[in-house]
């Protein structure tokens, strides 16, 4: 049993004052929530407490002791552990589950001579069950999904036996099964006396599973709730400093009668079976359903990277073939994917190479690009997306989840599109940013229709005119978001209510 306290935090940088006075504390057994917009601290405040900023002001104690954290060595000396929001910086690809979990024991061990290969294996087997994590741990990591690696990296550091664990947006790319999945498995822990400090922008988590609640703005500590006192909409107030109602913006009254996309009919088998909706000019409509529900998957038909066995896709009023992603942007279909740093972005270029590269035929002469047309160019559309910093040069990997998913809408905002889809477009990023990316969202609805998919509830209801549901590759459900409430969406995504259509 452990505690560890933070007292008076401040860390500066030349000119920026990152983290100004901040008390904390991780009492044994609990969850700590830490919440606020991009640039509030968070990530700062982790860091010091991990041995990433040595140079910090005020003092960390462990049991009223004072300790030195000044590296990540002392951190893990302290029991200290961060699980990552971007698993695939801490895993090693080519290695297998278990040699990823347990390469410190290789590492130590003459460079695995001495290991004997089942002992590894069965040790690897009962680490992953304390997390549900049903795979081969002979498995190579490249070859796992997205929250297959997320659990992984979970059950790692909980195998450490770390007293202090810190997970930065665990549930990014987890469905709602794999997220209660991961709240059973801190319950367990927290019984045992493992600290939680629990990073996320999902408020509804944050009223599931944190005892304590901290809300960081600018650098200072502004609200801090215990779980009974939690109040949602005084949480975003405190972190943006505005009303909760102001977060998504004001939906239209009357939406055009002007299909723009209309589908009949459409099945990809094993995926998606039998769709059928429209969508016009001016609406945003809205897609969810748990992971697997197949949302991903007609998304991908619909910009033409998946072919369909059957069906039809109407465009503007015009059956419509799809063979290619190019032809989908050539008739003005654009896709926000939900997987950004490797399908939506060239993350080692920077801002301008990849805010212009969708149209960079119209910026190059004689295959040549012009670099001052581009620069103009992209100015525009970075003032466009609010991108922080407006910088065009900056390399895209240096950005925040945020800012990252600004460039990905604003590569497509060089020309209008008809029909612009948001696949999971706010996942990971925080809730000044989410506000940025909804008003985006609304605007492009002005002249153009817009699917919105997302396994957030709450957003979809926030920023949809209509909502479909999908289940098992097919639509269940499909309401006005004023009609309904999110227990009974919930109940819909999940079969425990079978179906409604208003």
């Amino acid at each position: 049993m452990a505690t560890l306290q933070a007292i008076g935090l401040r860390k500066t940088f030349p000119g920026v004052v990152a983290l100004d006075n901040v008390d904390f504390e991780l009492s044994s057994g609990k969850v700590h929530a830490l919440i606020g917009a991009n640039g509030a601290g968070k990530s700062t405040l982790i860091k010091i407490l991990t041995g990433y900023y040595p140079d910090y002001e005020g003092r960390i104690e462990i049991d009223g002791e004072e300790v030195s954290i000044h590296k990540p060595s002392d951190a893990f000396k302290y029991g200290i552990e961060v699980v990552h929001q971007e698993v695939d910086t801490t895993l090693i690809p080519y290695l297998t589950v278990a040699e990823n979990l347990l390469i410190e024991k290789i590492a130590s061990s003459s460079m695995g001579l001495f290991i004997r290969k089942n002992e590894l294996l069965n040790e690897a087997r009962e680490i992953i069950q304390k997390v549900n994590l049903n795979i081969d741990v002979r498995k190579q990591v490249a070859d796992l999904t997205l929250p297959e690696k997320q659990l992984l990296v979970i059950a790692r550091a909980i195998s450490r036996q770390s007293s202090f664990v810190i997970l930065d947006e665990p549930t990014s790319s987890l469905s709602l099964i794999e997220t209660q999945q991961l709240f059973d498995i801190i319950k367990d822990l927290k019984k045992q006396g493992v600290s939680f400090l629990y990073v996320s922008h999902r408020l509804g988590e944050i009223q599931e599973i944190a005892d304590e609640i901290t809300i960081l703005r600018n650098g200072q500590k502004v609200a801090y709730f215990t779980r009974q006192e939690l109040d949602l909409s005084k949480a975003v107030e405190a972190m943006l400093g505005m009303p909760s109602a102001e977060v998504f913006p004001e939906k239209p009254k009357e939406i055009s009668q002007q299909r723009i996309l209309e589908v009949r009919n459409l099945t990809k088998k094993g995926r998606i079976w039998d769709l059928s909706f429209h969508v016009s000019k001016g609406e945003v409509l809205g897609i969810t359903g748990l992971t697997g529900a197949g949302k991903t998957d007609l998304l991908h038909v619909l910009f033409g990277s998946t072919k369909p066995d059957a069906g039809e896709i109407i465009l503007e009023g015009k059956k419509f073939s799809l063979q290619h992603p190019k032809d989908a942007i050539r008739a003005g279909i654009y896709l926000v994917p939900e997987d950004r740093r490797n399908q939506g972005l060239f993350i080692e270029n920077t801002v301008a190479q990849n805010i212009s590269f969708p149209f960079i035929r119209y910026l190059s002469r004689a295959s040549f690009v012009l670099l001052e047309k581009e620069r103009k160019y992209a100015f525009d559309l970075i003032k466009k997306v609010r991108l922080v910093p407006p910088n065009p040069d900056m390399i895209v990997k240096n950005l925040s989840g945020g800012n990252q998913q600004k460039v990905v809408v604003g590569k497509w905002l060089g020309k209008q599109p008809k029909l612009i889809i948001f696949d999971e477009a706010t996942q990971g990023i925080d809730i000044g940013a989410k506000r940025d990316i909804y008003n985006l969202v609304r605007n492009l609805a002005q002249d153009a229709a817009v699917i919105f998919s997302s396994s957030d509830i709450d957003e979809v209801l926030g920023i949809s005119d209509r909502v479909i549901v999908l289940r098992d590759g097919r639509i269940v459900a499909e309401f006005k978001p004023e009609m309904i409430d999110r227990q009974t969406v919930m109940e819909i995504t999940t079969g425990a209510r079978e179906h409604l259509f208003q």
